[in-house]
């Protein structure tokens, strides 16, 4: 009898010792079995407890919501803005019908409380990982009695380990895998093709922002990496702006820069006419990349592949940005690589006039 009892109680402990120290239990709803909870470490070190079984996520800006959509659209709680038509035109049919849930990014933009709350996602995802995003996430956790991951996806040097990261937490490691293996190979391939230009030979380029064109963001800026990454010298060297960006510059200092190429943002915000303003008023013609029709908009379809936001979409803006300035050192075809990568990060198959429509004017002759 003792020994049966002894037995007993082994097997109890031995049970208890099973479960990891960083896992809780958690009823999903009445009658239901007890569920783990897990302790995960997030990209800022912090110890967040997180449900095992991950439904829905939403994303405090759109740099983690395009990250979300792009590892599963389908955990998305919810947008940061009313999407435009650009937006929706190649997305998911699940994601053009989410709820707009606001957000914390860019000029004052402050996310719905109450309508985040009601759609109850499992967490938040921020994104940096510095002292004030750690405290922004505090915040934010307490407000909403949510909890809240931070991961760093604006630094594209370090989304593949994001997405590894992501994999994790929400259970699908071979997805993270697929997406950062992807995006390691484009930036090593940037990288070898940027090695092999000489200095004296880099493109000067200037990047044209808002309507008029006079806006730009200088070298370093998360904003304009993609001239740094593609091997291209970024006219502006001014001291980067601290916040937003856009930085406004005069048309003598573009015209005393001279750039041999211009790209010109366009979103569906304060970008929406440079492009043409730049082609059409007299004041740029003496610009030399105006004169050799080396000014090229940014492909937007669903989201601006240059920046804004600097998030996943920059991924196939590298390999465009990189056509752009060094097309005799490419070794592949641009619109080949928008039909897979639209197949692997947006879950939509294209056709040759579907990339016809999104790189309208983005090309080389």
């Amino acid at each position: 009898m003792k020994r049966t009892i002894l037995w007993v109680l082994m097997g109890a402990l031995f049970l208890l010792n099973g479960f990891s120290l960083n896992a809780v239990g958690r009823k999903d709803n009445p009658g239901a079995a007890a569920a783990e909870s897990l302790v995960i470490t997030d990209m800022a070190g912090r110890n967040v407890t997180l449900p095992s079984k991950i439904r829905s996520v939403y994303s405090s800006n759109p740099v983690g919501t395009m990250l979300m959509y792009t590892f599963d659209d389908t955990l998305v709680a919810g947008t940061n803005w009313e999407l435009a038509p650009s937006q929706t035109k190649y997305a998911t049919e699940y994601y053009r019908n989410l709820p707009n849930l606001g957000g914390w990014y860019g000029r004052g933009n402050q996310g719905n409380i109450e309508e985040i709350i009601k759609a109850a996602p499992d967490f938040v995802l921020s994104t940096g990982v510095d002292r004030a995003s750690i405290d922004s996430a505090e915040q934010l956790q307490r407000q909403l009695g949510i909890p809240v991951v931070l991961a760093e996806s604006e630094d594209i040097m370090g989304l593949a380990e994001t997405y590894r990261f992501l994999g994790k937490i929400l259970g699908n490691e071979k997805r993270g895998e697929e997406l950062a293996v992807y995006t390691e190979a484009v930036l090593k391939h940037a990288a070898d093709i940027t090695a092999k230009i000489p200095e004296r030979q880099k493109i000067r380029v200037y990047y044209a922002e808002e309507a008029d064109g006079l806006h730009t963001d200088p070298s370093g800026s998360w904003h304009s990496r993609l001239i740094d990454i593609c091997g291209g010298i970024n006219v502006a060297q001014a001291q980067i702006t601290p916040g937003y960006g856009r930085t406004a510059v005069s048309i003598e200092q573009v015209i005393l820069w001279d750039p041999d190429l211009i790209i010109a943002c366009i979103d569906n915000g304060a970008d929406t006419g440079s492009y043409h303003t730049i082609l059409t008023d007299p004041k740029w013609a003496g610009i030399k990349a105006v004169r050799n029709k080396l000014v090229f908009p940014t492909p937007i379809e669903p989201q601006n592949w240059f920046d804004r936001p600097p998030s996943v979409n920059t991924v196939i803006g590298i390999k465009w940005v990189q056509a752009l300035l060094y097309p005799e050192l490419v070794d592949y075809d641009i619109k080949a690589e928008t039909k897979a990568f639209y197949k692997m990060f947006y879950h939509v198959d294209i056709n040759d006039a579907d990339v016809a429509s999104i790189l309208k004017n983005a090309l080389r002759e």
